[in-house]
């Protein structure tokens, strides 16, 4: 009988120590994440937007001072004039934290309201123009705020075009950061 009841703490000693061990694991990944992405679509514009635009967001943090990225979209129905990473909510509009394309530091949007556009870039410190009314500090001193912020997935990616929809035809909330293929609930507006 000893034997039965020696066995059985072990073993519930072991299941334990799995679930810490995995626990750990999991509360290290939280916060640490490199990898991000979103699918664009009008649905996600605040407010909606009934469009044939669709695209999709990828982000690799290479460093503390770079973050590279590729955008693409395609069936706009405006030509992209340009395009962003605010901080915010699902479905809640927030400040520009950093320019993809079409501003002074970043190139012109490629051409692509019916055919796919594929922008390859790199955000660096000096790409960061805020939102200070949000608590992002211009400039190098922002660049950890919006990593936080995308770690948290309280950030979003949307391309406008200013012709159809200026205040943006496609978004989508970025997703990672607790572990490069977790897309949970992140960003969805808590009750």
């Amino acid at each position: 009988m000893k034997r039965i009841s020696v066995l059985g703490l072990v073993l519930a000693l072991g299941v334990l120590a799995l679930a810490a061990v995995a626990f750990a694991g999991r509360s290290h990944d939280k916060g640490g994440g490199k990898n991000f992405s979103a699918k664009l679509n009008g649905w996600e514009e605040d407010p909606s937007q009934v469009t044939t635009g669709k695209g999709s967001f990828q982000a690799h943090i290479d460093s503390p001072t770079q973050i590279s990225f590729t955008l693409k979209y395609r069936g706009l129905e405006g030509a992209a004039g340009m395009a962003h990473i605010h901080i915010g909510s699902r479905h809640e509009t927030g400040g520009v934290s950093a320019w993809l394309c079409g501003n002074a530091t970043q190139p012109a949007c490629p051409p692509g309201q019916a055919t796919e556009a594929v922008l390859n870039g790199t955000i660096q410190g000096d790409d960061i123009v805020g939102p200070t009314g949000q608590g992002v500090e211009v400039g190098a001193a922002g660049f950890a705020d919006l990593i936080r912020a995308m770690r948290k997935g309280e950030t979003y990616t949307n391309v406008h075009s200013p012709t159809r929809a200026p205040g943006g035809e496609i978004r989508g909330q970025n997703h990672g950061g607790h572990g490069d293929d977790d897309h949970g609930d992140h960003g969805k507006k808590r009750h």
